[in-house]
């Protein structure tokens, strides 16, 4: 499951390298076995030249005739083996390689045999068989170079035979035929809220069928017919696309003679959508793009982290995984190889960063696996100067010895989408969408989302808003995003494990601050609208990430977030004077409630005026339990009532 090799640029690689092999046994070529048989040598000669004008099968004919007439004929084994292993016919590939080793006991040639055919076992998923032919490869390999090969085709048996024994609880499910409408889709991503999926499509199996992105949204839970968009698609080819969390980023590959401009093969554009249009794809500049080939980009929830797969010089191996990040002017930086951690010698492709920014999945043909290219999960690691951790194999049956690409994980780490293949000769010949239950073997740092849409409080207008999301244990920014200035509309993904403050401006706006509390891990997605209040007298909001404990004024650590955010927003708006009053809900007495009040207003104004902020601006009020924003009729209403509101006087 999970094959992809779309990708008519990757090679369909395995470790043990067919082409090693028979390079290999080229240097010993000149040392012809023959045959005395005059008829045996005659169709040989004229079933190869048969073959050199391309007629195959009568040149195979002939060179079956030969060995016929003479069975130890060494060089028409070798040369039926090669013909048919060209065809994808392993079965006869193999057995007549082993008879041409059978006819050599004594020659070096042998060991190159042997590793084709343990390839060819390795490519069928026969690790015993392959295991057998690899360890007779290692035993009477003349060099360190087969040795090498040899070991690490024992290894990828080993490793085979092992992960098959304890197959995880897998189930796909195809999705339904309106998405698998065409001979060819794959590399379907989603937005965080599953509302929409964009994937690639062909209109045919041809390889130069038309191949584009194409876009579904459910309705009642249901996908719907998914139609091309239009913005992003031209004549030629695009493809293999990213979005951010809340869809209104894609970034896709652009290939040469797409009349759009590129800088190498292939290179990344980038797209915006305001409302329900996407703006004018723009390549993404000759620090992403370069003259080699920049493809199958992953985006992070925010739109604001790009990882990537490169062929660019001064990487680790074939192709590489890279990484950029965009700032607050929207210029993303050079890109940074993801080191050796995860980039080997050989190819890594189809990264996938999960919306929770700390789990990288992606497919390489070089990390130990199931032969080919096999799925891996790392998480970021902080503490270590590799920066990520030693990559997982995924295991069986996800992987498998075929290649496996293309993995997509929705936000609570419950779904995987993929994309199913039957790969011919030279292309995909059948690539349909499927889906499958993450199985518990496989930990994902779960993250849910929080959205909905920004309005003015009184016109109830839609509002393009600055949104930036704050984790309250590290006092760190953990992403930040607009609003959609046509529709409102937001998306924030939240990871378990913090307390978040959410803090959203609007120039000529109060500031509104929202609170979300994943510390415990038991979060849900929420939806939540919006409404700012003009900057004008009267206009107040409540101060949401302001903390004391039970019966204390004294600020706690975490409040520190919002209070500077406070502080921000009185150095920008320099000509307006504030209330900070307190509320306490109906436990306890009456005056205690109010003197507790109107002490934690005067800390919270404390700490404003210890920040630059002038105590003539500034007033305090303590109301105790006299103005109830909700009944005190549950501890949670109570909770509510127990706040610090921030006035415009």
């Amino acid at each position: 499951m999970m094959e992809h090799s779309n990708l008519p640029y990757f090679r369909k690689a395995l470790v043990f390298s067919l082409f090693f092999a028979l390079s290999f046994f080229l240097v010993f070529s000149s040392f012809a076995q023959g045959t005395s048989n005059r008829r045996a040598q005659t169709a040989y000669q004229n079933g190869q030249d048969y073959i050199a004008s391309r007629d195959f099968e009568r040149g195979i004919e002939l060179l079956e005739k030969a060995v016929n007439l003479d069975n130890d004929y060494f060089e028409a084994h070798y040369a039926l083996g090669s013909h048919y292993h060209l065809l994808r016919n392993r079965e006869k590939s193999k057995y007549h390689f082993k008879e041409a080793a059978r006819i050599i006991p004594n020659d070096p040639r042998r060991v190159s045999l042997y590793m084709i055919v343990a390839g060819d076992y390795l490519q069928e998923g026969k690790y015993t068989e392959a295991n057998t032919y690899y360890q007779k490869s290692y035993q009477y390999a003349r060099s360190q170079a087969q040795k090498k090969v040899a070991t690490q085709g024992l290894a990828i048996c080993k490793f085979g035979m092992e992960g098959m024994k304890n197959p995880m609880d897998i189930n796909p499910e195809r999705l339904p035929d309106v998405i698998n409408a065409r001979k060819l889709q794959y590399f379907a991503v989603l937005t965080a809220d599953e509302e929409e999926m964009y994937f690639t499509a062909r209109d045919g199996d041809n390889p130069q069928a038309d191949e584009d992105i194409l876009r579904s949204i459910k309705k009642d839970s249901l996908w719907q017919t998914p139609e091309k968009v239009e913005e992003l698609n031209t004549r030629s080819n695009e493809g293999t696309c990213t979005i951010s969390a809340d869809g209104r980023t894609i970034i896709f590959t652009v290939c040469e003679n797409s009349g759009r401009q590129v800088y190498g093969s292939c290179d990344l554009f980038i797209s915006e959508k305001q409302g329900d249009k996407w703006s004018e794809p723009k390549n993404m500049g000759n620090l992403i793009n370069t003259s080699a080939w920049e493809t199958q980009a992953s985006l992070s929830a925010d739109g604001r982290t790009l990882y990537f797969v490169s062929t660019r010089p001064g990487g680790y191996g074939k192709s590489d995984i890279w990484k950029s990040t965009r700032n607050d002017r929207g210029v993303w930086s050079a890109p940074q190889n993801l080191g050796e951690q995860i980039n080997t010698s050989g190819e890594e492709n189809s990264p996938f960063i999960h919306v929770n920014g700390k789990t990288l999945f992606f497919a390489s043909d070089i990390h130990l696996g199931f032969g080919g290219f096999d799925l891996f999960q790392t998480q970021v690691d902080e503490n270590s100067s590799l920066g990520w951790t030693k990559p997982k194999n995924l295991g069986y049956p996800i992987n498998t010895y075929r290649d496996q690409h293309s993995l997509f994980v929705t936000a609570d780490g419950k779904t995987a989408y993929y994309s199913d293949l039957d790969i011919g000769q030279r292309d995909i010949i059948k690539s349909d969408i499927y889906k499958f239950e993450m199985p518990e073997e496989i930990e994902i740092p779960v993250s849910r989302y929080i959205k909905g849409t920004v309005y003015d409080a009184k016109t109830k207008e839609k509002l393009g808003a600055s949104i930036d999301l704050y984790n309250i244990s590290n006092k760190t920014i953990q992403s930040s995003v607009k609003s959609d200035p046509r529709n409102g509309k937001y998306l924030f993904v939240l990871n378990e494990g913090s307390n978040y403050a959410l803090n959203v401006n609007k120039e000529g706006y109060l500031f509104q601050s929202l609170s979300f509390d994943y510390s415990e891990g038991t979060g849900e997605n929420v939806i939540v609208d919006i409404y700012l209040e003009k900057a004008e007298k009267g206009s107040k909001v409540v101060l949401n990430n302001i903390f004391f404990d039970t019966d204390k004024w004294q600020l706690k650590e975490e409040s520190k977030t919002e209070l500077d955010l406070v502080v921000k927003y009185l150095e920008t708006s320099p000509n307006i004077k504030v209330q900070i009053s307190g509320h306490t809900d109906d436990v306890g007495d009456k005056a205690y409630n109010q003197n507790l009040s109107q002490k934690r207003a005067n800390s919270v104004v404390n700490y404003l005026i210890e920040a630059g902020i002038s105590k003539e601006r500034l007033e305090t009020k303590g109301f105790g339990e006299s103005q109830p924003q909700v009944p005190n009729t549950s501890p949670e209403n109570r909770a509510k009532n127990r706040r610090i509101e921030f006035e415009i006087l």
